[in-house]
């Protein structure tokens, strides 16, 4: 690369990286400064200093001596503090988010000469959306529920706390098929999808934020995202909506086959984009004429909790219970070729098959028709969750949806 033969050329760049980022938190200081006429002392020019002054702080520590830069910060926080003071005699201003915010950006300077640029920009657009989110966060921290705040703290601790503290344990149990970590994620999945779902909906409406979570579902997991849904069901009386937004994730995730299929081994894709393509507008057929139907009502949603933990520790049993019969079946028929194999993995898990096939020299008929099998196995076992957990009318909807999308399937495999 350029910079890394020219070392004066790359201390330039990050000189102008530092410029460019401070000058990108300064202009949403200056805006918001805008709005109660200048009670603030810091601008797009003073952050420009900010990260400038952290950077050349940096720049002589990696010269002459490393302590440099400890001390520059020390007189760095030392002067906010002393314009903090100044600025809030003068104009009572009590806040300390500019004065922070000038700290971050020194520190900012500072990363551009010490670490991977990436890191530095990151938490400049970080630091950037946060400050710019001011009256949405503040209308969030005022308006939350109690039991809105007890089901974050919740949600924190089964994803940061108990998540991390599984993933050394080795799988265990029959055909070492019990994996605790891997269960786990599942439930701090259908969790989020919990939170994404009700996130969504009090910021665009039952219909626009559910039909958002169905293509995010989708292109994550659509297993974990149609029995987050059906449990949902049970708590509503009009379930068109949450129908449409399932079926939406069900097709959306052959196009995600696709995709990674495309990526990992694209010489799969002359055979396989026509089906799985084909696949994804029955899908989205069906959901448009179901939708339809149900167009002249309007679907309200009014969840009573945004953590979904009963219904994911019940899915997290169910796919401890399918990997532990996916383990059993190739250890007793795993001779009998491929397609067995697909049909096991898709009562699981789409992704599992797939990237067993694009990581392993399989003839391209055999690898596409496997890959429809594991995707149209998965698709049933959907349904099979909808009767379980969802309300009647939900499971019929997604009957409706579900097998048209079968039916292409099977012709599909048995064609090939």
């Amino acid at each position: 690369m350029v910079f890394a033969e020219n070392p004066l050329l790359l201390d330039f760049y990050r000189f102008m990286l530092s410029i460019c980022l401070g000058a990108l938190i300064g202009l949403e200081r200056e805006k918001s400064h805008s709005k109660h006429k200048g009670a603030d002392f810091a601008g797009v020019r003073t952050f420009i200093f900010y990260s400038l002054f952290g950077s050349l702080a940096a720049y002589l520590s990696s010269i002459y001596y490393s302590w440099i830069i400890a001390v520059a910060l020390v007189c760095f926080i030392l002067l906010i503090i002393a314009a903090y003071i100044l600025s809030t005699i003068i104009s009572k201003h009590a806040g300390m988010t500019t004065e922070l915010s000038g700290v971050i950006a020194f520190i900012i300077g500072a990363l551009v000469f010490t670490t991977q640029p990436e890191i530095p920009i990151a938490l400049a657009i970080l630091v950037t959306v946060v400050l710019s989110l001011k009256k949405p966060l503040h209308h969030f921290a005022h308006h939350i529920k109690q039991m809105e705040f007890y089901d974050t703290i919740k949600f924190i601790l089964i994803a940061f706390v108990i998540l991390p503290l599984l993933k050394p344990i080795k799988p265990f149990g029959p055909y070492e098929s019990i994996y605790l970590y891997e269960i786990w994620l599942m439930v701090v999945f259908v969790s989020s999808l919990s939170y994404v779902a009700y996130i969504l909906m009090n910021l665009y409406g039952s219909s626009k934020g559910i039909f958002i979570t169905g293509l995010l579902g989708g292109a994550l997991s659509s297993t974990a995202t149609v029995t987050s849904l059906a449990n949902k069901s049970k708590e509503s009386n009009d379930n068109s909506t949450l129908v449409a937004a399932a079926g939406i994730a069900c097709a959306t995730m052959f196009l995600r086959v696709l995709i990674v299929t495309s990526i990992l081994r694209f010489n799969l894709i002359e055979m396989l984009a026509f089906p799985l393509l084909l696949l994804t507008l029955v899908g989205f057929i069906t959901v448009s004429i179901i939708w339809k139907k149900h167009s002249h009502t309007e679907a309200k949603v009014d969840f009573k909790s945004p953590l979904m933990l009963g219904p994911a520790l019940k899915f997290g049993i169910f796919y401890a219970f399918i990997l532990f019969l996916s383990s059993f079946m190739n250890a007793h028929y795993g001779s009998k070729g491929i397609f067995l194999a697909a049909l096991i993995s898709g009562f699981a898990d789409v992704d599992a098959m797939t990237l067993f096939i694009v990581r392993n020299p399989i003839a391209i008929d055999v690898s596409v028709t496997a890959i429809i099998i594991a995707a149209i196995t998965n698709t049933f076992i959907k349904i099979v969750i909808a009767k379980s957990f969802g309300a009647k009318d939900f499971a019929n909807g997604m009957l409706k949806i579900l097998v048209p999308i079968i039916g292409v399937g099977l012709i599909f495999i048995f064609i090939g």
